[in-house]
């Protein structure tokens, strides 16, 4: 007899042979988007603090208006508070495109202005957008002996996914030995509105994030047990905030489902989502629902060693 596995696109997928024969619609594997540019970053000099961004150089006639403004931000948060003229001298970048460029970044939050000095300085989205990042690269390591205690209360694999836009993305897993199991890797993602870690990152956001999301979701029936009408989703949502933890019952993939429940910051907005995937024809909806309550402490204790990174306290009560 084939040995069976279940292969993930991020939360819950089908089942597939160790051929790689696809027994359900497996769809999403690709992680998807891509390279973002990181990988391009080193491919030319960067300014550094001070290097002026000579309009005429080399590197900078054919500049974008984003790489003018990450250098002048660059400059900024090394040099900073700086006055326009300074700024104006050190990047040698026309009034006009200077002043734009500055608005723009104002706009953004990424600089403030003292309008006592007129001078520019780092503004404080950039310590938020840091906050995130240092937060994110702890959350594998804080969460790694909750995964495995998980694991082994319940034999099936459990994984930590990250928000990406209307994504969900796996940072970190622990998969089930078991010879028919949720199979996943790091980078892979699956949509959020049909998933139970996806339903824990939406419902633990705040209302105009959520709306943003939900205004640009196709809301794609993937099963026949898809939430597909907005409405319906949002008092689903309604309930997992409530009940503090969320369930996939074969939303985004036939023979699969899951719970799961968030990792919070300071404020109680979702950063993590902490869930438990397994083949349904070995877990019934009482056996997955057993599995909340060392699901939510789990992903508590999670929230609880962050806070010294989110803030003092870190509740994911709404």
């Amino acid at each position: 007899m084939e040995k069976l596995s279940i292969e993930s696109d991020a939360c819950c997928i089908g089942l597939r042979t160790t051929s790689t024969a696809w027994l359900d619609q497996m769809t999403d594997n690709s992680p998807g988007g891509g390279a973002t540019g990181d990988a391009n970053e080193n491919k030319a000099d960067r300014p550094g603090a001070g290097r002026a961004l000579e309009s005429g150089s080399a590197d900078s006639r054919g500049a974008s208006a984003v790489v003018r403004a990450v250098r002048l931000l660059d400059l900024i948060v090394a040099e900073g508070p700086l006055r326009f003229t300074e700024l104006e001298e050190r990047t040698a970048l026309p009034k006009a495109t200077l002043h734009r460029l500055l608005n723009d970044l104002f706009d953004e939050r990424l600089v403030k202005q003292d309008e006592r000095t007129a001078s520019w300085s780092a503004g404080y989205r950039i310590l938020e957008m840091a906050n995130r990042i240092w937060t994110r690269s702890d959350i594998r390591v804080l969460c790694r002996d909750q995964l495995l205690a998980l694991n082994a209360l319940s034999g099936e694999t459990v994984q930590v996914v990250v928000h990406a836009d209307t994504h969900a993305v796996v940072i970190d897993h622990v998969e089930s030995t078991r010879s028919v199991r949720h199979s996943t890797g790091i980078g892979t993602r699956a949509p959020l509105y049909c998933t139970g870690a996806g339903k824990v990152l939406l419902a633990w956001c705040d209302d105009h994030q959520r709306q943003s999301i939900l205004n640009r979701t196709s809301f794609a029936r993937r099963t026949p047990k898809t939430i597909t009408d907005r409405t319906a989703l949002e008092s689903e949502l309604a309930a997992v905030s409530k009940r503090g933890y969320a369930i996939d019952s074969e939303e985004h993939f036939l023979g699969t489902c899951c719970i799961a429940a968030p990792v919070v910051d300071a404020s109680g907005q979702a950063i993590a989502g902490i869930s438990i995937t397994a083949p349904t024809f070995r877990t019934s909806s009482s056996e997955l629902a057993s599995w909340s309550q060392p699901l939510v402490a789990a992903a508590a204790e999670v929230s609880r060693r962050l806070a010294p990174h989110t803030g003092a306290h870190a509740d994911a009560s709404h």
